[in-house]
């Protein structure tokens, strides 16, 4: 549960310090969010954040999930600081207006939005835009909203209370939360009963461990961004079962935290890079483990390698921008105290459920294994990423890739540990899988299913692109053996197509479909130089054995 501070703790709490000027790092990037919006008031296409449709002229609709570039304006029209040109502006009252209007006539019959081709009736553009103009109605205190636009928010509380999201409970957060605040509006009504069933299922999907699944495992990517719904649904109902989910997430959250700051990538389900911080800082007012979270992985903004210098536009300036702004507020009102990270002591954990191992030794190392995943594993140290292993690929004549890299269900994932040494075994199967080619025909004819069956495609194509898993016909046993020497691995392929078999290191990218990863990441550029490995064929068995040794490896 939060802590509540006493008064001798609040009296003796200085301004905490804020991390490498990140209300400086904010405020440069306010002229580049502005260059995404359609700011002539002439325009037909006024307020609208789609740079691509509405000046590029490269797509004929438009993606309403980048609406949310909305609240960014409506925060920093709020938001004071001598270096904020946007603070109590007029035109940018009339931008945000501007935006609101654009996104409610964008709207399909059904009250969905399209993100990423028409008549799509997507779940995530409703529930992130509806998130985003909510937030905007409630910064403005729940006034009387304009007919159309009253309209546009009831028709999108009655599409997300008539769709379920049970795959990536990220957007279910934000669903439920934007549907909490849009209740809120004057006119709006909800089915109360409906919602709050909702919200049963919800919280009885997080994990013992604190995640709440996304496409079959944990991502602390989005674990963070239903980290930001939570404090906001927390702050409005004070529902106790947001605190105690709040908390579980934070604890899973910090230990995915290196010695360097960074989290590792490739162990999430969905390959996500980045942290949105409200959440967190919106639980630093009370919790020192919050801030300290927040302060470890946003100290190092201006490193070239850090997420918020990697993320593309799309996601950056409507998506991670709207959770950085919003926590601006909160910079100032964090608690002064502080707590040790499990990076800053001796801590190791294994996740069963997640399939995740994690042996952190302060100021050495950090080692993260994903066992779900095939066995990926990293070692950082302070200076950051220094060596990862993404298992193997076999790119075969027809094209497509075998590999061990596949966040599967069936996967499985055990640990022993003996008095120096901890072993994580993985076990799956090779899958067989190829990348997805873009062709007129192909758009073509999403566009005639879309308009005639709607959102009931859309399972089709994430079975498509995102769990499709066809069996190479081999599987695959992954021992990691982790000593205060360093890191050996052996692995064992069998199966009817083992002769022809001959895998390579991966590279550091998974063929899941995810649209917000493929972000440069500089575990890209680990190579295999402080590694040893040795291949070995038994019968109708491969063995591939690898050791590294943690003092040749250089920060």
């Amino acid at each position: 549960m939060r802590r509540n501070l006493t008064n001798n703790e609040l009296t003796s709490q200085k301004n905490p310090e804020l991390p490498g000027n990140f209300e400086h790092y904010l405020l440069r990037s306010v002229a580049r969010i502005l260059t995404q919006l359609d700011r002539d008031p002439d325009s037909p296409t006024f307020g609208c954040f789609d740079r691509d449709f509405w000046h590029y002229k490269v797509r004929d609709f438009a993606s309403i999930v980048l609406q949310q570039g909305a609240l960014v304006l409506e925060t920093l029209y709020n938001y004071s600081s001598q270096e904020n040109f946007l603070y109590r502006e007029p035109k940018v009252l009339s931008w945000v207006n501007a935006s609101i209007g654009f996104w409610a006539r964008q709207q399909l019959p059904s009250g969905a939005f399209n993100e990423y081709y028409p008549f799509e009736e997507g779940f995530p553009p409703t529930a992130f835009s509806l998130y985003a103009v909510a937030l905007i109605f409630q910064k403005r205190g729940f006034p009387e909203a304009q007919p159309d636009v009253l309209l546009a928010i009831q028709k999108a509380v009655d599409s997300l209370l008539s769709v379920q999201e049970r795959q990536a409970l990220n957007q279910e957060s934000v669903a439920l939360t934007a549907v909490e605040l849009a209740s809120r509006i004057p006119g709006v009504k909800l089915d109360r009963k409906k919602l709050d069933s909702r919200f049963v299922d919800f919280f009885a999907a997080q994990s013992s461990e604190g995640w709440f699944p996304e496409y079959g495992g944990a991502d602390t990517g989005y674990l963070s961004v239903t980290l930001d719904a939570l404090s906001v649904y927390y702050d409005l109902t004070g529902d106790a079962r947001a605190d105690v989910a709040m908390n579980k997430a934070l604890e899973f959250i910090s230990m995915l935290v290196s010695v360097s700051g960074s989290t590792p990538v490739m162990t999430n389900s969905r390959n996500t890079d980045y942290i949105a911080p409200y959440g967190l800082l919106r639980m630093a007012e009370s919790s020192p483990l919050a801030r300290c979270v927040f302060e470890k992985i946003f100290s190092c903004h201006e490193n070239p390698g850090h997420f918020l210098n990697a993320t593309d536009d799309r996601y950056l300036c409507h998506y991670i921008y709207q959770s950085c702004f919003r926590g601006l507020e909160q910079l100032s009102r964090m608690t002064a105290l502080k707590t040790e990270l499990p990076c800053e002591k001796v801590e190791e954990r294994f996740f069963p459920d997640a399939g995740i191992h994690i042996l952190h030794t302060p100021g050495k190392r950090s080692v993260f294994t994903a066992a779900r995943k095939g066995g990926v594993y990293y070692v950082y140290t302070p200076q950051g990423v220094v060596f990862a292993d993404f298992g193997w690929r076999q790119k075969n004549s027809d094209g497509r890739v075998a590999l061990t890299h596949w966040q599967h269900p069936e996967n499985g994932s055990a640990l022993s540990q003996a008095a120096d040494s901890t072993v994580i075994e993985a076990k799956g199967t090779v899958s067989l899988h190829c990348w997805t080619e873009s062709t007129p025909l192909r758009h073509a004819a999403l566009r005639v299913l879309s308009y005639l069956f709607g959102r009931k495609i859309i399972a089709w194509l994430k079975m498509a692109m995102i769990f499709k898993a066809e069996s190479y016909g081999i599987h695959y046993i992954r021992k990691i053996t982790i000593t205060p020497q360093g890191i050996s691995c052996c692995d064992s392929f069998r199966g009817k197509r083992i002769e022809a078999f001959n895998p390579v290191p991966a590279p550091a990218y998974s063929l899941r479909h995810v649209a917000s990863a493929g972000n440069f990441t500089k575990e890209e550029l680990t190579g295999p130089e402080c590694v040893t490995r040795i291949f070995k064929r038994e019968n109708d068995c491969l063995v591939i054995t690898s050791s590294i040794q943690f003092k040749e490896m250089q920060g």
